[in-house]
């Protein structure tokens, strides 16, 4: 019982850094994607 315990809590750390490193992923290319949409503006202003 203790060591499938451990083991599911390895796999749920294992997904939680994937989904953090998914997750900050995305907000990098978004904030790229954003700031480049945006920069073309704010050059013309």
């Amino acid at each position: 019982m203790k060591y499938s315990h451990s083991k599911a809590m390895a796999v749920f750390h294992k997904i939680v850094k994937l989904v953090k490193n998914g997750v900050l992923m995305i907000i990098h290319i978004y904030a790229k994607v954003s700031h480049s949409k945006i920069h073309p503006i704010y050059y013309l202003t």
